[in-house]
């Protein structure tokens, strides 16, 4: 199993173009040198959901998404204190660790930092939303289960994999809402 995590980790940073030297590759590369059966397991296994978005190639029939996004949103953990907005300097470092948030896999953050992807957005200047809770509420929920807004995103679950915890999520959400955070800094 390690080596088939491994070898399929490994093709996906091919085809991310991984060519530049930066800190991020570095890091990646050590994840994928590192991460063992456990970080494979997790990258490869199909849940129900996953299952469902195999076999309908990632567009569900209309009828099944309600009970989908349903059953997505029940999936999302809180912090035990309730706080959805942590510490911006812990939720940079899962951010920017392969083996946890991978972020820069898909998106800008950092803007001195090399973005491997483009699937997602450029998440500079995402502050600027503000810190309203409807927008820290989102964004933790978002963060933690995105399938629980978009069916089948290839914005993975990390929290309902267990790469990151309720509370690192909220660090997570404070990195990207923080007026402090290097994120949104001008």
């Amino acid at each position: 199993m390690k080596r088939k995590g491994i070898l399929v980790v490994g093709l996906l940073l091919l085809g991310l173009g991984l060519s530049q030297v930066g800190p991020f590759r570095a890091r990646l590369e050590a994840a994928v040198r590192d991460g063992g059966t456990e970080f494979a397991r997790v990258m490869l296994a199909q849940d129900k959901a996953q299952a469902l978005c195999t076999q309908y190639r990632d567009k569900l029939p209309a009828d099944l998404i309600p009970t989908f996004l349903a059953e997505q949103k029940a999936l999302i953990k809180y912090p035990a204190s309730g706080k959805l907005m942590g510490d911006w300097k812990n939720g940079e470092k899962v951010f920017t660790d392969p083996k946890r948030g991978n972020c820069y896999a898909c998106h800008q953050g950092v803007a001195e930092e090399v973005a491997y992807g483009t699937m997602g957005p450029s998440l500079l200047h995402y502050g600027d939303r503000g810190q309203s809770e409807a927008v820290v509420r989102y964004t933790y929920e978002k963060i933690y289960n995105a399938w629980a807004f978009v069916p089948c995103s290839l914005m993975y679950r990390g929290g309902v994999h267990g790469l990151f915890t309720p509370e690192e999520t909220a660090d997570l959400v404070a990195f990207l809402l923080d007026p402090e955070s290097p994120i949104n800094r001008r």
